[in-house]
């Protein structure tokens, strides 16, 4: 399998990356030797300096007491006898190191000093002069001996971390060779590689853009170019044989799809114009059916034979009848305000309550706060309430009711049409309240000025699923409720 560019690159990084670690780390590493070594040799000569400073300077101090028997002297000789037993370390580690060794012995020589002190303020105190002043001697005598010993001691010390220093020196000597040539050879490798990288990169690429110029200049029939041994550059040099190949029959394809997109949307134009024309034709179609013309001329014929024949009760429904209609054959427009649209629904039920003035009970209940600020589709309610009083109560004994609820719920607008007739089954109910067309339907329902309604409402609100729903059971009467958004724009024809 052919290694990838990328592969390779990542490949060469690491390598390179893992050789500066190696040397940085080994360099460090000796660094932190060094620092230790002379952070070791500092401490080392700080203590001991500091402990040949204190033996040293309790000679005076002594010498005073010894002379004088000075109170003074005395609390300073106390005073760094006990700082030199607190610079004294409690033990040291048994070992054969020669340093070690050393320092053992310059520490018990320290403390034979101190105990000679000692005995010579007891002597001083006990006025035996013959025998603290031999001891002062002898004192002296020892503290030179232990300031010598401290000297070769630091000496001592010294040596030894100029060997350590001297071997760390020699290994790092060579790492500095050996790093350089690590150096040399990486750079030395990796230009090799890149020469060679770059001339297999280039020389295809070189002549994928003479074939791209001559694309440009529309020649499409040039032979294949070679693929690379490298799988990203070969794999860009298939897909451009490939795209030149098929561009001359993409462009006869397009040509040809030109020339038919170019019909369909001419006949498609034309469709949509035909389409919109029959939707404003079909909603005209379906408001024109609450209108019936022919019924008014008829109607004022029948009030004029009423009053001669003195039926006062029919002259009075038909004349309210012939004023519904009158009223109805001057809305033209397709949303009026909902104060409008009740007092058509008032002038319907004033009909109603002279046809059943026993039997039929009617109760209008509206939030007059809300006639002239919202406006609703012509002609909603009165269908409603017709389809009620005409299918609601065949073949229904007692007295039927219907109520009209005109209220706001939520932001929105409910008119709520109930009443208590013999309703209907869930499946009439739901092919009521499809989205189906009038043609799909027919004109032939027995409740189509309720699909009337509904389907109008589907046209004017379609994002709206629930602008309408109905809630019935057999003998258990219907309610029928609009919901309607007053921020929500209505879809009206232009």
């Amino acid at each position: 399998m052919r290694q990838t560019l990328r592969t390779r690159l990542i490949f060469y990084m690491v390598l390179s990356l893992s050789v500066v670690v190696f040397s940085l780390s080994f360099i460090l590493l000796l660094s932190l030797q060094f620092q230790g070594i002379l952070q070791d040799q500092f401490s080392t000569e700080s203590y001991l300096q500091q402990l040949q400073t204190e033996v040293h300077g309790v000679r005076q101090p002594f010498l005073q007491y010894v002379t004088s028997r000075s109170s003074t002297a005395l609390a300073e000789l106390l005073a760094r006898q006990q700082t030199i037993l607190g610079v004294l370390p409690p033990a040291l580690p048994r070992s054969g190191d020669s340093l070690l060794l050393a320092q053992r012995e310059v520490y018990s020589l320290i403390r034979g000093y101190l105990g000679m002190i000692e005995e010579g303020i007891q002597l001083k105190r006990a006025r035996a002069i013959q025998e603290y002043t031999q001891l002062y001697e002898d004192s002296e005598a020892l503290n030179e001996l232990i300031l010598r010993r401290i000297d070769a001691m630091s000496l001592t010390g010294l040596r030894n971390r100029i060997a350590d220093y001297g071997r760390l020196m020699e290994a790092f000597r060579q790492l500095q060779v050996w790093n350089l040539l690590v150096v040399i050879f990486s750079v030395l490798s990796a230009l090799l590689w890149m020469l060679g990288a770059i001339n297999r990169l280039t020389e295809p690429m070189h002549r994928l853009a003479v074939a791209a110029g001559e694309l440009s200049a529309g020649n499409f029939e040039g032979p294949d170019i070679q693929v690379s041994a490298l799988p990203e550059v070969a794999t860009v040099i298939s897909a451009f044989n490939t795209m030149r190949r098929d561009i001359s029959q993409y462009i006869a394809e397009i040509e040809r799809r030109k020339a038919v997109e170019k019909g369909y949307l001419a006949e498609k134009l034309r469709n949509l114009n035909m389409e919109h024309l029959l939707k404003r034709m079909e909603l005209y179609t379906m408001q024109a059916q609450m209108n019936p013309h022919f019924l008014f001329n008829t109607l004022n014929t029948g009030v004029q034979l009423a009053i001669l024949e003195e039926a006062d009760k029919t002259a009075e429904f038909m004349e309210k009848l012939a004023h519904f209609f009158r009223r109805n054959m001057r809305q033209q427009e397709l949303f009026v305000p909902l104060g409008q649209e009740l007092e058509g629904l008032k002038a319907y039920l004033e009909i109603l309550a002279i046809r059943f003035p026993t039997t039929l009970e009617l109760r209008l209940d509206t939030d007059d706060s809300l006639a002239d600020r919202v406006s609703i589709p012509a002609l909603i309610l009165q269908p409603l309430v017709e389809n009620s009083v005409v299918h609601a109560f065949q073949d229904i004994q007692g007295r039927a009711c219907i109520t009209i609820t005109v209220r706001e719920n939520r932001g929105l607008v409910e008119l709520v049409v109930a009443d208590n007739g013999k309703g209907m089954d869930q499946n009439t109910a739901r092919s009521l309240v499809a989205r189906n067309t009038r043609r799909e339907r027919g004109y032939g329902s027995k409740v189509m000025g309720l699909e009337n309604v509904i389907q109008r409402l589907y046209f004017f609100y379609p994002q709206n699923q629930d602008c309408v729903t109905i809630e019935s059971e057999p003998y258990k009467g219907t309610t029928v409720t609009i919901r309607i958004n007053p921020q929500e724009e209505p879809c009206i024809p232009s």
